[in-house]
């Protein structure tokens, strides 16, 4: 994902999965969203419930009907890469993801069977509810999803400000960090999952012979973001780049070397 060009930022584990760029690596970066706007979609918890545009609605009823819902698997249909970089395509065909359009990534980024009500937005801008259809959350598309959210957030990881200040967006990501975990939890997840995506691209590159250099240079960089934070902010900043650092090992069969990251860890 490239980084943004001003202080705004550009635009699913499955949730925790490692993530890298836009999904297929052919869509063109969606820029122009300030994080604070990302937020407005993870206002509630998932609830089974999404609206669509006309041309999304159709593709998602097509491909993923559910005749009974109470066994969806039954009528599945494949869903793979393809479709849906074709249903990304068209929520970013503005140039940008709203928060309902966020919403209907996160609602089929989870990673378990269900079934989502799914609603056409009519010529209004207003949701249809004579529309309302249930529809699976296809396997294939889950993954595609969660990569692009993940992707969405990583480029506030690695936003620069207008004076080329790395890690211009750490001030947002830690105070999203320190909300309470129990009604933030996907937020919580994206941002984390998000996290590991960056340092992961750092791990590849980093070896004995450059000491770990991309990774630790990357450590060293938003513990001292935390470190210009509010002094009260230091331990959800600390515990934020432990937890993304920690995932990323445990996903290498903890390869990584604990002294690069283990002092963060908070004291139990």
């Amino acid at each position: 994902m490239s980084r943004p060009v001003s202080a705004l930022g550009a635009i699913l584990f499955c949730l925790c999965a490692p993530a890298f760029a836009q999904t297929g690596g052919t869509l063109a970066p969606v820029k122009g969203l300030p994080a604070t706007d990302w937020e407005a979609a993870y206002a509630g918890p998932l609830d089974d419930a999404a609206v669509a545009s006309p041309e999304v609605f159709r593709l998602l009823t097509e491909w993923a009907s559910v005749k009974d819902p109470t066994n969806p698997a039954l009528y599945r249909k494949y869903i793979g890469e393809d479709e849906a970089r074709l249903v990304i395509g068209h929520l970013r065909r503005d140039g940008k993801l709203d928060a309902s359009e966020i919403d209907l990534l996160e609602e089929f980024a989870l990673p378990k069977d269900r079934v989502v009500r799914l609603t056409r937005l009519g010529p209004d801008g207003k949701p249809d509810k004579t529309s309302r259809t249930a529809v699976t959350t296809p396997p294939g598309m889950m993954q595609s999803f969660a990569r692009e959210l993940t992707a969405m957030w990583q480029t506030e990881w690695e936003r620069s400000n207008d004076s080329g200040q790395d890690a211009a967006g750490w001030p947002t990501l830690v105070g999203i960090y320190a909300r309470d975990p129990g009604k933030n939890e996907i937020l919580h997840k994206r941002v984390r999952a998000a996290g590991q995506a960056m340092l992961t691209a750092k791990w590849q590159a980093s070896n004995a012979g450059n000491r770990w250099a991309p990774f630790r240079d990357a450590i060293r960089l938003y513990d001292g973001a935390t470190l210009k934070l509010r002094q009260a902010e230091w331990p959800k900043g600390k515990l934020l780049l432990y937890d993304a650092a920690a995932d990323t090992d445990r996903h290498y069969g903890d390869a990584i070397p604990d002294f690069l990251y283990n002092w963060l860890k908070p004291a139990s």
